[in-house]
């Protein structure tokens, strides 16, 4: 096997590049020659979150009230959690709350929310009958007199809770911002485990329940969601191919060369291949067959991912460096939209067609985290200044990105507001590629 467009042959040579350098490939593209691309944005954008104009919407969620067994469960926390993860909403340390907000059981003393400076509260009752749990919430917001916004009561297994409060939570971001929250969602991402052993693993989007989800040894890398499953990229003794989580890691699209990179939209897999030995763009029937070419340059095409519209982003260094370009899903209508920085990567798209932005990992003295406007070219620099920050996701409603990062002391999975703003980690340890199930 011969990986000629990126100057290794041999299996030796496509194990080290997968291994040794990085898991995408992208990060070692080479330039056919340099551009004159200006640099991307040096400086972060900072908001005061305490200044007039941000919009924060703070929020009061006090424990639910019960039998002090029963409500171990913790419910709260999960509803706690969820809005510290989401921009635009502060959450009330309990600390804070003086008063006896049970006395009223699940109503609320408006006075008493507003001296802490609260424009919403959640409020809830957990009772238990036949090992069989119920949870009666509301969501009272300051401008309706104490009228409940929203109640919902939920009953069954106590399995069930974090899926009733991410439900709720959702429910009451929709409220407040029109747009349902992504919580419930789902991410995927790589990590390595030791010398020739890498896998892929999903979790919830807030980092709870990390499982592996790639079947056999070695390299598993380049996760994505398609089809209600799983794909990825698995490197083994017969080559590099592309497998899912329905097949049990065997082969579903393979052949000469690298085949990496899956990206499925509607009912067809786009990925990189160097099958007939340049690196270029196909597409296949999910089963793998029907392959067809997409892509034909002297430069190295990669890493397609899916758009609105029935289109396409990937990378290309056709014109010189690493850059961002969009296409048709039949391969017509190549554009580049980058035009900024030197070596571009791994973008990603906000399947919003109301907000047409491309998320990419930009490498300036390390790699860092960027949105553009492919309509305006309106460039935001989301990370500086802590490691290298790279593979980013959009949830599905486009309010948070999901990146990788091995900022010191804290490598792991982050999630940001568009804005760069309210990073968190969720998840912990070495990770690689995280995608969003959409």
């Amino acid at each position: 096997m011969a990986w000629t467009a990126f100057g290794y042959r041999g299996f030796r040579g496509v194990l080290l590049c997968a291994l040794v350098l990085t898991p995408v490939v992208f990060a070692a593209l080479p330039a056919a020659s340099e551009d004159d691309a200006p640099p991307l944005p040096e400086e972060k954008i900072v908001v005061d979150i305490d200044s007039g104009d941000e919009e924060v919407f703070r929020i009061g969620i006090p424990d639910l009230i019960g039998d002090p067994k029963v409500h171990a469960v913790g419910g709260a926390d999960v509803l706690r959690n969820d809005f510290r993860l989401m921009p635009g909403f502060r959450v009330i340390g309990l600390g804070s709350i003086r008063h006896d907000f049970g006395s009223m059981g699940i109503g609320i003393d408006l006075g008493s929310w507003s001296v802490l400076g609260a424009n919403g509260v959640i409020k809830g009752t957990i009772s238990e009958s036949r090992s069989n749990l119920s949870i009666e919430l509301r969501f009272y917001q300051a401008t309706d007199a104490g009228t409940a916004a929203l109640r919902k009561t939920y009953r069954g297994s106590p399995d069930e809770i974090r899926k009733w409060m991410h439900d709720f939570a959702n429910e009451v971001i929709a409220i407040v911002t029109g747009v349902r929250g992504p919580f419930g969602t789902e991410i995927a991402f790589a990590r390595k485990l030791g010398p020739g052993r890498k896998s892929v693993y999903a979790a919830g989007m807030d980092g709870y329940g990390v499982r592996r989800v790639s079947s056999g040894g070695g390299v598993s890398m380049l996760p994505s969601f398609g089809a209600g499953v799983i794909w990825y990229t698995r490197l083994s003794n017969k080559g590099m191919f592309i497998t899912n989580t329905r097949v049990g890691g065997r082969r579903v699209i393979g052949g000469k060369g690298i085949n990496m990179g899956a990206a499925i939209c509607g009912d067809r897999v786009y990925f990189t291949s160097s099958r007939q030995g340049n690196s270029e763009i196909y597409s296949a029937n999910l089963n793998g067959s029907a392959v067809r070419r997409l892509t034909k340059s002297r430069g190295i095409d990669v890493s397609p991912t899916c758009g609105p519209g029935s289109k396409l982003a990937f990378v290309s260094n056709r014109h010189g460096s690493p850059q961002v370009f969009t296409m048709n899903r039949d391969g017509s209508g190549v554009k580049r939209v980058t035009f900024r920085g030197s070596h571009n990567q791994t973008p990603v798209w906000c399947m919003d067609p109301k907000q047409p932005l491309i998320a990419f990992s930009g490498r300036d003295s390390n790699f860092d985290v960027f949105t553009v406007n492919i309509e305006t070219q309106e460039y935001r620099r989301l990370t500086q200044g802590q490691g290298d920050n790279k593979d980013p996701a959009f949830s599905p409603n486009c309010r948070i990105i999901a990146f990788t990062s091995n900022r010191r002391g804290g490598s792991g999975v982050y999630l940001s507001g568009v804005d760069g703003l309210d990073q968190n980690q969720v998840i912990k340890g070495g990770a690689e590629t995280v995608r969003w199930r959409r």
